[in-house]
């Protein structure tokens, strides 16, 4: 979601998660929500997960 201050705030938001900058902060918010009372990954095991996931299954990456 755009953070506020119009149209720098919303380039802002755009360029972090093109960048994967909030990947984290999303992933919060969606597991606090589906699965209430348990606890979350930390952040290094939530990108050590991500990484090997993408690693597991490339799909359409060049690399």
């Amino acid at each position: 979601m755009p953070e506020p201050g119009g149209i720098v705030g919303t380039l802002k938001w755009y360029v972090a998660s093109m960048m994967g900058d909030n990947h984290y902060e999303r992933y919060l918010r969606h597991h606090a929500v589906a699965h209430p009372g348990e606890a979350p990954m930390s952040k290094r095991d939530y990108w050590r997960e991500r990484t090997d996931a993408q690693d597991r299954n490339p799909g359409a990456r060049c690399c």
